[in-house]
């Protein structure tokens, strides 16, 4: 009987550990999507249990997960930082998710429920409210784009797409919805994969869903761009003060 118990206990602490493990890693995937921890910001795992309330094993086991998926990276003196991406990974990344995004959408078009395309058409409606607002149309989109995945209704697909997404929107230099042209874009594409969504139409669907990741990379190489182009310009001297030195 003693043994019961104490194998009892054992699973109780292993469950309580693999929670705690989820904890810390869907809490720093958040606040590393949300920007709160932008690339290149060193990770204190002391300070990170605190901040979340948990020891520091399950807060180290979390971080070593998110650095196997991308989000950290270890460097020699510094630790844990969180990761940069350059160019060629955000093509990469692109690349892989136009794959999954088309397939999502056919798979989507495929097993939807009735319920699932009327609530899907609700939120297209819903967002011609919010192209004035960048931060209102970015959180929609990952809205839009989860819903997409769940009707899909393929676990790993899910699971691949949404770490894809959230390392884009983790390294973004700022968010294409915060060019106007691009809200209305987004707009538009959306209405045009719930179109086809809501016809059945797996090809269609495919297509609408890989021309608006398209789309986005465009726009995300535009910011890129014109955000290298801005820190690489010479700038103007400051006018000295009276006073001042030279």
């Amino acid at each position: 009987m003693a043994k019961a118990k104490g194998s009892s206990r054992t699973g109780v602490a292993k469950r309580e550990h693999g929670t705690s493990v989820l904890t810390a890693l869907h809490q720093v995937r958040e606040l590393i999507v949300q920007g709160k921890l932008s690339p290149g910001t060193w990770i204190v795992e002391g300070e990170l249990a605190k901040r979340l309330h948990l020891s520091r094993t399950p807060a180290r086991e979390g971080l070593r997960r998110l650095e196997s998926e991308g989000f950290l990276t270890a460097t020699p003196r510094r630790g844990l930082v969180v990761a940069s991406v350059d160019e060629d990974a955000i093509y990469e990344l692109y690349a892989a998710r136009e794959i999954l995004e088309g397939g999502a959408a056919a798979l989507a078009a495929r097993n939807a429920t009735e319920a699932e395309l009327a609530a899907l058409e609700q939120m297209v409606a819903a967002e011609t409210a919010m192209t004035d607002s960048p931060e209102m149309m970015f959180e929609h989109n990952r809205l839009f784009h989860r819903f997409i995945y769940r009707a899909a209704r393929n676990r790993y697909l899910t699971r691949f797409l949404q770490s894809i997404y959230d390392t884009l929107t983790a390294h973004r230099s700022i968010s294409t919805m915060h060019m106007p042209a691009r809200r209305q874009a987004v707009l538009n594409e959306h209405r045009e994969l719930c179109a086809a969504l809501i016809r059945r139409d797996e090809v269609a669907a495919s297509r609408a869903a890989v021309e608006h990741v398209r789309a986005a990379l465009r726009a995300r190489m535009q910011i890129e761009h014109a955000s290298l182009v801005s820190s690489a310009a010479p700038k103007r001297p400051r006018k000295s003060k009276p006073g001042a030195e030279a």
